[in-house]
């Protein structure tokens, strides 16, 4: 059936473009009603503050969303993104010192994706080779870097002393320089997933892994990139923040795993693999940065913004479910 559904996939490639491309109008649609119904309730709602709030909030968790949808596309999870930027942030903070004492901002920066891209090459070894659940695996390990975040800092927040590495934090006009750079991110993997053959090798692991085998495809090394690449975006995000807030806690990107989740899967990435887009989770993710950004805006108490926001979680999984299960029959019809 699988097999099937990628001669499916290759013959019907015209339509299911078309089909993507609705997805995201619809998508589209849904940010333009949202913005307009915020609006109504709040006049300082599209003011040029309030648009960098939305930016600077989808930047962090958007950034996380960029390895994840890699991850789901090829059939994998990672709950610890958020941990490992969180232990980034104060881990380039200590090494860039005050700007005399510490490293260059260049090569913190460097040092600090290298520490991300080590975090996910210790998922990849318990999942590849342990044969340990990436479930299981990711929670462990988001544990292990909480505690490394909180022993480091010493559970304080610390203060980014070296000013030259604030410009990255910076802004231009009303964006971010942070989400310019995760702009950056969802354009090349959007390259890297549409036009190479690596990025097709991903769909297939992600859509029928034993295919893939049979067509010679180590589906474990594809893996242990794509967890590599993970961590690193994940570091990558915990150190954009420090240089937004010019400080880092243990603690300062705890959340944004779920945010990150919720926008892929409501981009349209499926959970269980084989499917998706970088743009498709984009448009997810500006869609629930609007939304979270409104709730706050209409003063709705703190537990009625978190129940909104795991409804949107439900919501954007049963559709990927009952698209799922609508394929599955599909497939079976046309059988």
């Amino acid at each position: 059936m699988d097999s099937q559904r990628q001669e499916g996939n290759m013959k019907d490639k015209p339509g299911i473009l078309k089909k993507l491309n609705n997805k995201n109008i619809t998508l589209v649609l849904v940010i333009i009603a949202i913005v307009i119904f915020y609006r109504s309730f709040n006049r300082h709602y599209l003011t040029a503050n309030n648009i960098m709030t939305i930016l600077n909030s989808a930047s962090v968790f958007g950034t996380l969303a960029v390895g994840l949808t890699l991850l789901f596309i090829s059939g994998q999870i990672d709950l610890s993104p958020a941990s490992v930027g969180c232990f980034s942030g104060v881990f380039i903070t200590l090494i860039l010192g005050d700007g005399a004492s510490g490293l260059a901002w260049p090569v913190a920066l460097l040092v600090t994706l290298g520490v991300g891209a080590v975090s996910g090459l210790v998922v990849a070894f318990f999942v590849n080779i342990l044969n340990i659940s990436a479930f299981i695996t990711t929670i462990a390990m988001a544990s292990v870097y909480q505690g490394l975040a909180r022993h480091f800092s010493n559970t304080m927040t610390l203060p980014v002393r070296n000013q030259s590495y604030w410009g990255v934090g910076a802004s231009i006009g009303v964006i971010p320089i942070p989400f310019l750079i995760m702009i950056a991110l969802y354009i090349i993997y959007g390259v890297i997933l549409a036009r190479t053959k690596f990025g097709r090798r991903i769909y297939i692991c992600g859509g029928n892994p034993s295919a893939a085998r049979l067509a010679g495809i180590n589906t474990k090394k594809m893996h242990t990139i794509l967890f590599i690449n993970n961590g690193a975006v994940a570091a990558l995000a915990g150190a954009l923040l420090a240089a937004r807030m010019r400080s880092a806690g243990y603690t300062s990107v705890l959340g944004n795993e779920i945010d990150a989740i919720t926008a892929v899967i409501l981009g349209g990435v499926a959970f269980t693999g084989g499917r998706g887009t970088m743009l498709g989770s984009f448009i997810g993710m500006m869609l629930l940065s609007t939304f979270k950004n409104g709730l706050i805006g209409l003063s709705l108490p703190t537990y009625a913004q978190i129940i909104a926001q795991g409804a949107i979680l439900v919501l954007a999984l049963s559709v990927d479910f009952l698209r799922e299960r609508s394929q599955e029959k599909a497939l079976k019809a046309r059988a």
